[in-house]
């Protein structure tokens, strides 16, 4: 769970992981008000599907980084 709570630093961070991290949060928020607002259930599917790629792909790209 650490993963999730570190501090990001910008300056040692790649672009490909400032990318990751931030499609993420993105992807959430769209999962987030399509909860609240719009209760479309393809939408949702793929929304999730999303963030399930992208944390598979954060988790490889921080593994064994501590």
């Amino acid at each position: 769970m650490g993963l999730f709570f570190r501090k990001i630093d910008p300056d040692k961070d790649s672009k490909y992981r400032q990318w990751l991290n931030s499609m993420l949060v993105v992807a959430m928020l769209i999962n987030l008000i399509n909860s609240l607002f719009l209760n479309w259930l393809w939408l949702y599917f793929t929304m999730t599907i999303v963030i399930g790629i992208l944390a598979i792909l954060i988790f490889k790209e921080y593994k064994g980084e501590k």
